[in-house]
């Protein structure tokens, strides 16, 4: 008889952070999500992900910002 262990999905940090802007910003720089991956060492899911409104780690921010060559605060 098996049991069944019903595993909780972690809570993540409230410093996670929404990205309303990131869109606007690689659409600027007329990089599609792939190439934005690419140069900030992400997947294309992730862009993809934060472009639709979920929270994005601080380290994600970060990277974003630096491949994009703005302030992280610029994307929100």
């Amino acid at each position: 008889m098996g049991v069944t262990v019903r595993h909780e999905p972690r809570a993540r940090p409230s410093s996670d952070v929404q990205l309303p802007r990131l869109r606007e910003q690689r659409d600027r720089r007329a990089l599609s999500q792939e190439e934005l991956a690419k140069l900030a060492g992400l997947s294309r899911a992730t862009i993809m992900a934060a472009e639709k409104g979920r929270d994005a780690w601080p380290q994600t921010v970060r990277k974003l910002a630096a491949a994009l060559h703005i302030k992280p605060a610029d994307l929100q």
